[in-house]
């Protein structure tokens, strides 16, 4: 009788009735498990409470990404995360900072996941899978390389990627500071003018 329903709802209004567990475009809803998760994950995190304390309120799983191609941004890498499951926050190292000195324009990126055993699933089932199975894609051939790190907190991130962009300003001032000094010192001058000489 309930397949017959079906049929017939299906013929008044022209559209198949979705299933159980699946939205109106046939993509899975999220179960009970993720939907308490990111609740629970949105109230600490959205609370008054220090950043370090509301990670311990909350356990949340980061996965370290060591393979994240150039044409790669953290809003593509959080759409392709979000498909296995809910992200939370995602950091993907900029080409600008001086560790930024891997091969084949490789960079690093951080995720974070809302639940911790997800993230731990996560890592050990695209480790060394491809990214894409598109033909077409730009990302064609290229294999993930993650790994969950436990105990890991995401203030430890920020606090180095602080660090790391203080390096390199300083490094900047001093080059600068370097360039300018050198047109205004006279012994530097009588060099430069003699090394002119030489070459003519």
């Amino acid at each position: 009788m309930k397949v017959e329903e079906t049929k017939l709802d299906e013929a008044r209004w022209g559209k198949p009735q979705t299933k159980e567990g699946e939205s109106a475009n046939g993509i899975a809803n999220p179960s009970n498990d993720d939907k308490k998760e990111l609740a629970n994950f949105k109230a600490t995190f959205n609370s008054w409470a220090p950043e370090k304390k509301r990670e311990k309120m909350h356990k949340v799983g980061v996965i370290l990404i060591s393979n994240i191609p150039k044409d790669m941004d953290g809003d593509c890498l959080k759409e392709i995360m979000n498909l296995h499951s809910v992200v939370g926050r995602v950091y993907v190292q900029p080409e600008t900072l001086s560790s930024f000195k891997t091969k084949k324009n490789m960079r690093k990126g951080w995720v974070e996941f809302i639940s911790k055993s997800g993230a731990k699933k996560i890592a050990l089932e695209l480790n060394n899978k491809p990214i894409t199975d598109g033909k077409s894609s730009r990302f064609r051939g290229l294999l993930w390389k993650m790994k969950f790190l436990p105990r890991f907190k995401w203030y430890y991130l920020t606090d180095r990627m602080d660090y790391e962009l203080a390096v390199c300003n300083v490094r900047v001032w001093s080059q600068a500071r370097k360039r300018a000094t050198f047109w205004y010192d006279p012994d530097q001058m009588e060099y430069f003018k003699k090394q002119v000489k030489k070459m003519k």
